[in-house]
């Protein structure tokens, strides 16, 4: 019984960016203090019946939260690597409109005792420099140790400010503060191998729009070291179908970029994106010639003719890549697998994901939605990829949605490799409201037990909650495990 259960917790898996705010601990949950002093309880929900790609979510309670708290309010998941997870919960009403009003935390699936850690907002209230959440990314180290690192441009060609937070200082002391320090691409290569056109008029050298950790084969100890290099290395060529779309779109509706969980691969993955449109055609009718003189001198009103709506499906294709670690040269990028969106094979193992899709596509269409066969999987907007940081597998999560006003959001995983869609998942419409990126990838499911934590964990965990001012009432609930 054991065996099977544990069978089914994936090695990886994707989750909500969107936070949730709830009072309900399980075995997972962790606590700590706010800036503020408010006790705060973070808690994993990992669906065990769902597979990928049904997204887990932190789930957030504290004083300062409403129990439904808007999603522009809602803590916000920033990272993740490994056992680890960084997220920001605002403080304050400032806090929607401003980082400096955030606190944020560190998260770490440890299975005897998750923790979660408070490390210092790195921006400074008078200071005018700011960290977008996707420049700012959490790296594990040896030894239960960890580094939050934020890479922002400045104005010098070539020339980055690099923000540094460790969870130990050099004496081996816990807990840190943020650092900073200026450091140079060591050799440009962007003009040589990707000339950015002249039509374009973001010309920056440089933006950061997703940050993450690369091991080689030294050990971390040596790749976080005192005196870090950025390296330049641009990205393979774009498809012929995203030319026009360089610096003039986000860049995440078509791309992404990850690390897998040996962490000795990068993998990535662009998209050439056709969306579906509606064809809206009024027939011609012939203006009849009067048999009177009566019928031409006062006609009869005649009703318009009745316009129609034709769908014209959707499509995209996509090709992954990929590069070995430790980098070496731009060349060293693969083409590894390319797929259409209409040479997808539906599942068949599993009826509900058919079913579903199918709900979807009727759901895009404008006659007789219910009459239609499911013959093409991408009568649908399909857009944000997010890779899975799985070793062996080529898997990508797209959002999708019908194109019917008010359709629900579906995050469907496809295999690249075998050509096939895996699954199909509802998304939880209080936290995912707009048609955006909206999911990473992460590791934890990898450190996760067939129950995790112990008995004794979870009564630690209710009692600090208790101690700390949480309330008996957040305790009533069912406790999830």
């Amino acid at each position: 019984m054991e065996s099977r259960a544990a069978a089914t917790v994936p090695q990886a898996g994707s989750c909500s960016t969107n936070g949730a705010t709830s009072a309900s601990p399980n075995a997972t949950t962790a606590w700590s203090k706010t800036s503020t002093g408010l006790p705060i309880a973070v808690t994993l929900c990992i669906d065990r019946r769902r597979a990928p790609p049904a997204l887990s979510h932190f789930s957030v309670y504290c004083p300062a939260l409403e129990p439904e708290t808007e999603v522009e309010a809602a803590p916000r998941v920033i990272s993740a690597d490994s056992d680890l997870v960084l997220f920001r919960i605002p403080n304050e009403p400032m806090g929607i409109v401003s980082p400096r009003y955030n606190d944020y935390f560190v998260y770490r699936m440890n299975p005897q005792q998750p923790k979660l850690d408070l490390i210092p907002n790195p921006h400074d209230r008078l200071s005018p420099e700011l960290f977008a959440d996707q420049e700012i990314a959490i790296l594990s180290c040896d030894d239960d140790k960890y580094i939050v690192a934020a890479l922002k441009i400045t104005l010098r060609d070539h020339t980055f400010k690099l923000h540094l937070y460790r969870s130990t200082t050099h004496g081996g002391k816990r807990g840190g503060s943020w650092t900073s320090q200026l450091v140079s691409v060591e050799e440009p290569l962007r003009e040589k191998v990707i000339p950015i056109p002249e039509s374009v008029e973001n010309q920056m050298f440089h933006m950061t729009t997703k940050a993450g950790s690369i091991f080689g084969e030294a050990s971390s100890s040596a790749t976080c070291s005192l005196r870090p290099k950025v390296r330049d290395m641009p990205l393979p060529l774009p498809a012929k179908g995203n030319w026009t779309k360089i610096r003039n779109c986000c860049p995440y509706c078509c791309r992404d970029i990850t690390v897998n969980q040996r962490r000795d691969t990068i993998k990535y993955i662009e998209m050439e994106i056709t969306p579906p449109s509606k064809l809206i055609s009024t027939p011609s009718r012939p203006v009849p010639v009067p048999d009177s003189y009566y019928e031409w001198a006062r006609p009869r009103q005649r009703s318009p003719p009745r316009s129609t709506c034709t769908l014209l499906p959707g499509s995209w294709r996509a090709t992954t890549w990929s590069m070995p670690i430790p980098v070496a040269s731009w060349s060293d990028w693969h083409r590894d697998c390319f797929v259409r969106s209409a040479n997808l094979n539906l599942p068949v193992d599993d009826p509900k994901h058919s079913k579903l899709l199918h709900k979807l596509m009727a759901s895009s269409d404008c006659n007789e939605p219910e009459a239609r066969e499911l013959t093409c999987p991408w009568d649908v907007c399909a857009s944000f990829p997010t890779l899975s940081i799985a070793d062996d597998e080529v898997v990508v999560y797209l959002l999708s949605k019908g194109m019917r006003t008010g359709s629900r959001e579906v995050m469907v995983a496809v295999d690249v490799r075998t050509r096939a869609i895996r699954g199909v998942a509802k998304l939880d419409t209080k936290r995912h409201v707009d048609f955006t990126r909206c999911c990473l990838a992460i590791g934890i499911p990898k450190h996760l037990k067939t129950k995790t934590g112990t008995k004794a964990s979870l009564e630690q965990a209710k009692e600090h909650i208790v101690e700390g001012g949480m309330g008996s009432k957040s305790l009533a609930t069912k406790i999830r495990v």
